[in-house]
């Protein structure tokens, strides 16, 4: 391979450069000392410390008052302000000037009780559910009802503007949704998994970030969805402990457990859940068989797999360390461990002209799933307005094992007696993700912002698939060529970020650039580079409302299950398949974002070229249907978005999103693949939330929301709604809850699928336990004061393709 040159010496040149500056502007020739106190000499801890030029026009830098309240702050010779604060007090402001070489002594500086503060400090309100910006929508999990007891899957499907089909999460009509973790991106291949092993008392807030800086990998062309977990961010200890009953179909239950510490020098956090609920799936298949575009026959099947369960349980710890003031190392531990299996029947009629058939099979399927994540890193902290400089390490292991096996009895045009056979199919895939990143961050003045960062991930995969045949009393491999496959990349990226303020305007310009090379076995080898400009501009039109426009363009590489091309039966008649020809598709997204109060209006519009998009293959010998992902040739997709609060009493309270679309897919014809089709629709989604104060101590909740018919590559999909409805009180001073729910309430969260493309036409529903009645129990303790929190971004892209 020719040698290419390195792209990102210009960035790392620039990087070195803006460090270098960063640490000199640190080291300054003279000192500003003192200790700041209450009207009684005793020392405030953690009082803000601002010098500002001498006119108060610019923050030239800041400092924290250690826990004896004292202060040393640094800065070039000169006049300036210097400004004392702290929540509870009045401020203090004196003229000061800084000469080469001295240090000057300021001694005990008072600050003064502020009566009126400590008044207005002991009237606490709860924060609304949803909140709206320009770029997000924040969910405050931690003030909702239906959380308690609930997992971060379940909370996120009742998101607004955020759509669930068949397990995949899209947001805004876009799917390749990037899912944070604490910083720490989550795998997508069994996402259910994962995220329902999270219990929704551990969550604080969930945010739904639809135009993300460059600061992100480029990869996160659908938005991104950042889950923040309770973290020790005070100084003090809490714990709490839950857990849940429920019944469906099937009964289940769960406990989950916390505990946090927070120190002056170290912070600590250990949280564990586990959860286990039976499993159940009943539906249908019915197809129209073809032989070319002739119709020569009729596919019906019935499923009913009412023999399983899920169990998953997950482990999640976190120290930080302060070394000093500037200076705070710290390791995170992720630990999950899913399970979960299904046995049940599977029973077949097809006709066909001269032949008809009945397969009776019986089902078992076992799938186990292991995700460890280990994050290190270290953060300097240049000053007290934001500048810092954070160097993370990641590895993540994700391993996954499916074993299939399929009893099966074919009667052949009526016969009695049934041909038998035994089929087994075992795939495994062991993911090593390694990941560092360097991330620096200059506030220059109040208005301007800069970032930049460099990242390497290296990812390998060893996978395998090995099917055989009961025969003569043994299993029988039939060697297949998908007995060892694998995939192997490399990403190096470089990233720019400017957020500028200047009147009523706020700028956000952004560049990032990633290397790619890969390799697939069986499949394609290749690598490129690309720039990835993000650029928006809000202006403030007056106190209440803001308008903004924002462009980005993005990347979504094939997730690494996608890629891989072993298969993986449904039934005996439908499997899927990874394509290891994938390309990656490329997006043009174009948003323009209002907000009005609390009132938001988007509309926004994105071009997706080599869309990658559901589709199937068809076997026209052993009639099966092999679902997979292909590169379509265009996707455009056109929305419409209104958010609306409306507070019909002082208890009741309700937040409400209709969002409206437009899509067309083109794509080449499955028989003749020289012609295009196109596929057009449009449709609507809608969701809202209510939320009563029946008392002090007793809440409820309401969450409902519904999509019209939509398409998705080939796919129909039907409407569906859900439905769910939860009260809850507040027992033992407040600090316990006890808590019922019910969702999907109208059984309505199961969606309709189907194809009428020749020689694709076919129509399946299969329904699992999603209409459940759960009742939660949870209770929180300890003694707290002073926040404080570090956080870092780990891995967030590349687990988010492993599509668990």
């Amino acid at each position: 391979m020719k040698k290419r040159k390195n792209p990102y010496v210009p960035y790392l040149k620039l990087l070195i450069f803006l460090i270098l500056s960063g640490i000199n502007f640190a080291y300054a020739q003279g000192k500003v000392k003192g200790r700041v106190v209450d009207d009684k000499k005793k020392g405030i801890p953690y009082s803000s410390v601002a010098l500002w030029n001498a006119g108060q026009s610019a923050l030239v830098k800041g400092a924290i008052t250690d826990l004896e309240g004292l202060f040393s702050i640094e800065a070039k010779p000169g006049e300036y302000t210097l400004i004392l604060s702290n929540m509870g007090f009045i401020k203090s402001t004196k003229k000061v000037v800084i000469t080469t070489g001295n240090d000057l002594e300021l001694g005990e500086i008072i600050l003064n009780t502020d009566v009126q503060n400590l008044q207005e400090v002991k009237i606490v309100g709860n924060k609304s559910f949803i909140q709206q910006k320009t770029d997000r929508i924040i969910l405050n999990v931690g003030e909702s009802v239906l959380a308690a007891g609930n997992d971060a899957y379940s909370i996120i499907g009742m998101a607004p503007s955020v759509q669930m089909v068949n397990g995949n999460i899209s947001m805004e009509g876009k799917s390749n949704v990037l899912i944070i973790l604490d910083g720490k991106k989550i795998p997508n291949a069994t996402l259910s998994n994962i995220l329902s092993s999270i219990p929704g008392d551990q969550i604080d807030r969930i945010e739904l970030i639809t135009n993300p800086s460059s600061r992100y990998d480029a990869n996160a062309s659908g938005g991104v969805i950042e889950i923040y977990t309770k973290r020790s961010k005070k100084i003090g200890w809490t714990a709490n402990t839950g857990g849940n009953l429920t019944q469906g179909y099937r009964f289940g239950g769960g406990a989950n457990a916390g505990l946090r510490i927070g120190a002056p020098k170290y912070d600590f956090t250990l949280n564990g859940s586990y959860g286990k609920r039976g499993h159940i799936e009943k539906g249908y298949d019915n197809r129209i068989l073809f032989q070319g575009i002739n119709r020569v026959g009729d596919f019906s099947q019935t499923v009913d797999i009412s023999d399983g369960a899920s169990a998953d349980g997950s482990i999640n710890a976190s120290l930080n360390y302060y070394i000093n003031k500037k200076n705070t190392i710290g390791a995170d531990y992720t630990f999950v461990k899913a399970h979960m299996y299904g046995k049940g029947d599977v029973n077949a009629l097809i006709n066909q002209p001269g032949n008809s058939s009945r397969v009776n099979t019986f089902n078992d399927l076992d799938l186990k799933v292991d995700f460890a994540n280990y994050d290190v890193f270290y953060k300097l902290d240049l000053d007290t307005i934001g500048s810092n400089l954070l160097v993370t390490a990641n590895y993540t292991n994700y391993i996954s094992n499916q074993n299939q096996q399929f009893n099966q009895d074919k009667f052949n045009n009526g016969a009695t007696a049934p041909e038998l056979s035994l089929f087994r199919n075992r795939a495994s895939s062991n993911y090593d993700i390694y990941t560092s990143s360097l991330d620096y961050t200059q506030n220059i003045n109040p208005a301007l912002k800069l970032e930049s960062g460099l990242k390497y991930t290296y990812t390998s995969n060893n996978s395998n698939q090995n099917p055989a045949n009961f025969i003569n009393n043994q299993w029988q491999e039939t060697g297949s060529i998908f007995n060892n496959l694998g995939y192997k990349e490399q990403i190096p990226a470089a990233y720019l970020n400017l957020n500028y303020e200047v009147g009523k305007f706020n700028f956000q310009a952004g560049l990032r650039g990633e290397y790619t090379q890969y390799k697939v076995v069986m499949g394609l080898d290749s690598n490129y580079f690309n720039l990835f400009p993000n650029i928006r501009a809000d202006y403030k039109v007056t106190k209440n409302y803001t308008t903004s426009l924002a462009y980005a363009k993005t990347i979504n590489r094939p997730s690494y299950d996608d890629l891989i091309p072993y298969e993986l039966y449904i039934d005996n008649y439908t499997l899927t398949r990874g394509n290891a020809l994938l390309r990656p598709e490329y997006q043009h997204a174009f948003t323009w974002s209002n907000l009005y109060q609390k009132y938001s209006l988007r509309f926004g519009y994105t071009q997706t070229e080599n869309a990658i998009m559901s589709t199937v293959l068809y076997d026209q010998n052993s009639l099966k249907f092999i679902k997979t992902k292909a590169n379509f040739l265009k996707n455009h997709l056109v929305s419409a978005s209104l958010g609306f609060p409306i507070k019909f009493a002082p208890w009741w309270n309700t937040n409400n999103r209709l969002s409206g679309y437009y899509q067309n897919i083109r794509f080449p014809d499955p028989v003749a693949n020289a012609n295009t089709m196109i596929r057009e629709k449009y449709y609507f989604t809608i969701s809202t939330n209510h939320t009563f104060k029946i008392s002090p101590t007793i809440s409820a909740e309401l969450s409902a929301s519904y999509e019209s018919p939509t398409i998705s590559g080939i796919y129909d999909y039907e409407g569906y709604s859900n439905v769910t409805a939860g009260i809850r009180k507040k027992i033992f001073n407040n600090q316990g809850f006890i808590k019922l729910d019910i969702s999907d309430i109208f059984y309505k969260n199961n969606q309709l699928l189907s194809t009428n493309i020749v020689p694709l036409i076919t129509e399946s529903i299969h329904r699992v336990d999603t209409r459940r009645a759960r009742i939660a129990f949870g209770y929180n303790f300890g003694k707290v004061s002073k926040d404080r929190r570090v956080q870092t971004n780990g891995n967030s892209d590349e687990l988010g393709r492993l599509k668990l």
